[in-house]
């Protein structure tokens, strides 16, 4: 492992047992047997050890999560479940959730993080929707309406219940313990739009 490895192996231990503001990069540098001054050789701030973190998980995203989204050889109710419950298994992984539980407090307070999230966590996956319920409408399998009203409709039960996870008292396993909630929705919003 490279002493730049060795870096954010602890920044995310460390991160996560004192928090993210409490730890400064001498602090880094002692956890992995540097001079303070040596830390800079490998990341320029703090904040750019965060965002590694946050890219680590955006690539997982994009490996794990993404396809899914194109998955159009499967039924709308089928390509709904299979995103839903793959994407909520995917957030509750031990490394995803270590992450997401130490940069989502964050986000409101590192600008780059909040750039960040808002697009591979809202706008990504809205524009997606509206690409698969425009495609929809087109082939008369759902009712016509506004696709991205339609998107951000559908998209904003699951943003809503991932912020609860965070907000809640037992966050680990939130998100898989409520699968009939995701099922009802989905039948919900499959009824109202008339989705074939």
């Amino acid at each position: 492992m490279t002493t730049k490895e060795k870096i954010y192996q602890s920044a995310i231990e460390l991160f996560s047992i004192h928090g993210y503001h409490e730890l400064g990069m001498r602090d880094l540098a002692k956890s992995v047997g540097i001079k303070a001054s040596s830390i800079y050789n490998h990341y320029k701030s703090k904040e750019d050890i965060l965002m590694d973190i946050a890219y680590d998980l955006i690539a997982d995203l994009k490996q794990y999560v993404y396809p899914l989204y194109k998955r159009l050889d499967l039924s709308p109710r089928e390509f709904f479940l299979n995103l839903s419950i793959e994407t909520n298994n995917f957030f509750e992984r031990q490394k995803i959730n270590q992450l997401t539980k130490l940069i989502m407090p964050l986000q409101f307070q590192i600008e780059r993080l909040r750039h960040l999230l808002h697009t591979e966590f809202i706008q990504k996956p809205r524009t997606s929707f509206n690409y698969y319920f425009k495609t929809l409408m087109e082939k008369g399998k759902m009712r016509k309406d506004d696709p991205m009203l339609a998107a951000k409709m559908y998209h904003s039960f699951f943003v809503y219940h991932f912020y609860e996870k965070f907000l809640s008292d037992k966050p680990d396993g939130f998100l898989v313990n409520y699968e009939n909630l995701f099922r009802n929705h989905i039948n919900l919003f499959m009824d109202y739009f008339n989705i074939a």
